[in-house]
């Protein structure tokens, strides 16, 4: 059975084609099959980015570092992505800073 996200309304009249998709759902994926950030060679130089977009995962840091929210930077790149996108970005960062992968050591 699929829910109403899954289906789309197509109305056709002869002077006017509306179809009607269903929006992306804040809190789940756009691209789950993805890893949440991606890095093609091809694609802005390397430049990881937001899964199946060419947005800069560093353009959603900076956002967030100046005080912006998540539906700010939603609302001002688009793209597609929904709340869920990007914090499994932030959540692979997380991961990242947990496992030791960002970080120097230091001796104090």
């Amino acid at each position: 059975m699929q829910t109403s996200e899954h289906l789309h309304q197509i109305s056709v009249t002869p002077e006017v084609i509306v179809l009607d998709l269903p929006q992306p759902v804040p809190g789940l994926r756009t691209n789950p099959h993805l890893p949440p950030i991606a890095i093609h060679p091809e694609r802005l130089g390397g430049t990881p980015t937001i899964a199946g977009t060419r947005l800069p995962v560093a353009a959603l840091l900076d956002y967030l570092s100046e005080g912006y929210t998540i539906r700010e930077f939603i609302e001002a790149f688009g793209g597609g992505i929904t709340e869920g996108d990007c914090e499994a970005v932030l959540m692979k960062i997380k991961e990242a800073v947990e496992d030791g992968l960002i970080g120097e050591k230091v001796n104090e």
